[in-house]
């Protein structure tokens, strides 16, 4: 059992770089987790006291060893499979701790209830509230069945007795773990809301100064187009410095607020799916990553979800986000080949592209102002000054296909990758799924 809780990603010390894998337990936290072992005491007490030979005694204090050790694993390695769900390691560790327990029971009986804290640990501590919850009441339910099956009724109590104090001692960890990271989300969201303000007032101080002496510059350059048209290239050429400047400074002040909020894009990109008949598999909820890696996860996410509605063809998208990684399954038409070159496989029913592009641009506006309106192509780098009729909005650059019709990577999956190598991460795309004909699946995970 442990109290460990999680790190915000709002409050997280972001200087990772010193560690290569920071979402794995540290020494500390396994050490906290080992503390709650003496609880073993108690099976361990009911195999000593058992009328059953010393070999059988031995078998069953070998077992709580062992169980005890994958324990203390469990957490020193929370997620052996990070390309999988929470959930899914969660039950892992659950069916591995079970194995042990085979030599306890014959030496220990019934008295192997007293376990079941344990399990319920493994489980809230990876799971959501509401997963949390439900793994408790399973676990309490599989564990008491025995007791409560081969026992007269005076005697249930006893494993309730044993589990129930652990069990919401845990539960109550585990709440107010959740409460402090909706505190602090809330903190981060009204910190950056305070930004904005500030933002605003800095891009309206920038403008409203700029334009103004854009526009003086611009009608005294009028007055002297006939009189000194030297003076008037003159303002003219002071014009376009004082642009470039303006836009300059616009960009590093929206740039502030361009990164996207993972959980906003979860949101978004279930619209998205839904609007272009894409049944979507998404997550509810968002685990505990490194800011770094979660606001890159956010561009990706966002960027191939906008693929596959624009390009696959698929009937669903499944989204799987771990600590540790991202990945995103359709299973569409995927990449066809034509001269070994890899080409985009574009949807060519007029009304579902038009529901994708309807989509696309309904969760662009919702992003819009992170994107940056001086952005261009949407690489979420600043391009070269093209003018105002070669910038395109988030919407757009969002539009961008998969690969080029020349076989080289387009502006979608480039941007992913390099996104990706930015946060230390290696960005993999399979297509065809394995065991399928079709289907196109993109893993972003730890380079």
């Amino acid at each position: 059992m442990t109290t460990r809780t999680s790190e915000n990603p709002a409050v997280r010390d972001t200087g990772c770089a010193s560690d290569p894998n920071p979402d794995k337990s540290t020494w500390p936290d396994v050490l906290y987790a080992s503390v709650w072992l003496v609880f073993l005491f108690f099976p361990a007490s009911g195999v000593l006291s058992a009328p059953v030979s010393s070999g059988t005694k031995a078998l069953g204090l070998t077992g709580l060893g062992l169980f005890a050790a994958l324990y203390v694993i469990s957490w020193l390695l929370e997620y052996p499979f990070p390309r999988r769900s929470e959930r899914t390691n969660a039950l892992f560790w659950c069916l591995v701790l079970l194995l042990p327990l085979a030599l306890v029971v014959p030496a220990a009986g019934l008295a192997v209830t007293y376990v079941a804290p344990f399990f319920v640990a493994v489980c809230i501590f990876r799971l959501s509230m509401r997963g949390s919850l439900v793994s408790a009441a399973v676990v309490l339910l599989v564990a008491s069945a025995p007791w409560l099956l081969t026992r007269p009724p005076h005697e249930w109590g006893w494993p309730l007795i044993g589990t129930l104090p652990a069990v919401f001692l845990l539960l109550i960890s585990r709440w107010m773990m959740e409460r402090s990271e909706v505190q602090e989300e809330l903190k981060r969201e009204l910190e950056l809301a305070r930004q904005r303000e500030a933002v605003g007032r800095d891009v309206h101080d920038i403008l409203g100064h700029s334009l103004t002496v854009v526009s003086m510059k611009v009608q005294l350059a009028q007055r002297l187009l006939t009189t000194d048209p030297q003076r008037a290239a003159q303002e003219l050429d002071d014009v376009l410095v004082l642009t470039r400047d303006s836009l300059t400074d616009v960009r590093s002040t929206v740039g502030k607020l361009r990164e996207p909020e993972l959980s906003v894009q979860l949101v978004q990109a279930r619209a998205a799916l839904r609007s272009a008949g894409i049944t979507p598999h998404l997550p509810d909820t968002v685990p505990s990553i490194d800011p770094a890696r979660r606001s890159a996860f956010a561009w990706i996410l966002r960027e191939a979800v906008t693929n596959t509605v624009r390009h696959s063809a698929a009937s669903s998208c499944r989204v799987t986000l771990t600590p540790t990684t991202l990945t995103v399954t359709d299973d569409g038409v995927g990449l066809a080949r034509a001269d070994d070159d890899a080409v985009p496989a574009p949807r060519t029913d007029p009304a579902s592209r038009t529901a994708a592009d309807g989509a696309i641009m309904s969760s662009a506006r919702a992003g819009a102002a992170s994107d940056g309106a001086a952005d261009v192509a949407g690489s979420g780098r600043s391009g070269d000054d093209t003018g105002p009729g070669r910038v395109r909005n988030g919407a757009a650059a969002a539009s961008s296909s998969v690969l080029r019709g020349n076989g080289l990577p387009g502006n979608g999956l480039r941007g992913m990758r390099e996104r990706a190598e930015a946060a230390g991460l290696r960005l993999t795309v399979t297509s065809p799924v394995a065991g399928t004909d079709g289907g196109m699946r993109i893993v972003v995970e730890p380079a």
